[in-house]
């Protein structure tokens, strides 16, 4: 040792750092606008950051959709890309899906690949609201999800009927291939038309004719103002959108470990299918489309227009605790957090100094959720079995991480017996 007569400094190093959550309630939105940039990604953080888009289009429409569910935490973020047609006038599913060209320019969906390295964030949830149906747009939020565990909102086409829906599910269906990283949407929904008025007559009266001096000119011509669409009461408008919002409301306000079923959407007057719903009616059809892993909305006494249904397009194929959405999520957000917390560890010496701060930091974190109410119990642990020699030669080391999630309670049973005994006392 080197010989001091004094007083010296050493700086150890912490047994863990602080963690921090990912943003979660980031959404990404992919249609079309009257104005704005296309096929670059727009963070979009408010009404004012949409209003750049116009009122014309679907990213309009969702956006819209999504600002309703604003809560008291704020707004969400929704990553937006607008997409224009590659030939003719029409958009088609090629365009939302976009391309990659030899010097590495995206387009569509596959921008969404650089939004992290863009923004420090990228989407939790996926949408893309009239278009999601079409076959190539979900092949390729199916490919996006499984990637990155986000989830894809996708809505069932305008004007399926309930019989519809659970027939989509079937073997041959048009939603049977859907996994746990979607969530399946039916019906659309009722919302207010603001051009509705009814008293807008077809016709005026022509203010050049007159029976004396004029008689050869129309005593009537059509109303400028009168367009087929104002006796339109409602619009029939997807659900994604919506859900969307709403799910970025609960994050911030309730937690991400908590389910969207149940919870009321703001902006909706019914839907464009009257389903059947009662709480312990096995057969109504709100309870037969949950049971095929889609989620509907039901009109919930006293509260309104609630989203209804836990489970993600996986089930019922799938029915693990990780087919309800929020269970899925939760695991999700911990392997990003974990991952942005531990990224610092990366390439230091292999040590037990750095083995016990990667494993007291991941352990802090996960007490920081059971304490929230995010995860029930959870543990990390390095094990000598999970970590051969050879392994760790190379560099290679293995933490093992058990938790429990937050299951939502989605059945209640009350068991109900007559007792007689307490006749006897009565005198």
């Amino acid at each position: 040792m080197e010989f001091l007569h004094g007083i010296e400094h050493l700086n150890l190093p912490a047994d863990f750092v602080p963690v921090n959550d990912v943003v979660t309630a980031v959404i990404g939105l992919v249609g079309t606008a009257g104005a704005g940039e296309a096929n670059e990604i727009i963070l979009c953080k408010s009404e004012k950051d949409d209003a750049q888009f116009g009122t014309n289009g679907t990213i309009p429409e969702a956006l819209k959709a999504i600002r309703m569910q604003d809560g008291t935490r704020g707004s969400a973020l929704v990553l937006v890309v607008k997409v224009t047609p590659a030939n003719g006038d029409t958009i088609v599913a090629e365009d939302i899906v976009g391309t990659v060209d030899v010097s590495g320019v995206r387009t569509g969906l596959k921008l969404f690949e650089t939004a992290l390295g863009q923004f420090g964030f990228e989407p939790m949830i996926y949408i893309v609201p009239h278009y999601s149906a079409l076959g190539a747009v979900k092949q390729e939020l199916i490919v996006i999800t499984d990637k990155t565990e986000a989830m894809a909102y996708i809505d069932t086409p305008d004007g399926y009927t309930f019989k519809e829906a659970l027939a989509s599910r079937g073997n041959d269906g048009d939603f049977s291939k859907l996994t746990d990283g979607q969530k399946l949407l039916f019906p659309h929904f009722l919302v207010p038309n603001p051009k509705y008025n009814p008293e807008v007559e077809e016709t005026i009266k022509n203010p050049e004719y007159n029976s004396n001096t004029n008689p050869d000119v129309p005593e009537t011509i059509p109303n400028p103002e009168y367009t087929p669409e104002v006796l339109i009461k409602y619009l029939n408008v997807p659900m994604s959108a919506f859900c969307a919002g709403l799910r970025a409301k609960i994050d911030m306000e309730e937690g991400w470990h908590v389910s969207s079923s149940n919870h009321r959407i703001t902006g909706v007057e019914g839907m464009d299918v009257a389903l059947t719903f009662a709480l312990g009616d096995l057969s109504s059809e709100a309870n037969l489309l949950n049971s095929k892993g889609v989620t509907t909305a039901v009109n919930m006494y006293g509260n309104g227009i609630v989203e209804w249904g836990n489970y993600a397009a996986g089930f019922p194929g799938n029915t693990n605790t990780e087919a309800f959405e929020c269970v899925r999520r939760t695991r999700a957000i911990m392997k990003r957090t974990i991952e942005q917390a531990c990224v610092r560890f990366v390439d230091k010496p292999f040590i037990k100094a750095n083995v016990d701060a990667i494993r007291n930091t991941v352990n802090q974190y996960l007490n920081g959720l059971k304490a929230q109410g995010k995860i029930v119990e959870g543990q990390c642990f390095y094990l000598p079995e999970s970590n051969s020699l050879n392994e760790l030669a190379q560099g290679h080391l293995t933490f093992d991480i058990e938790f429990t999630p937050a299951i939502p309670m989605q059945r209640l049973t009350f068991t109900y017996k007559i007792d007689l005994t307490a006749l006897s006392a009565i005198e």
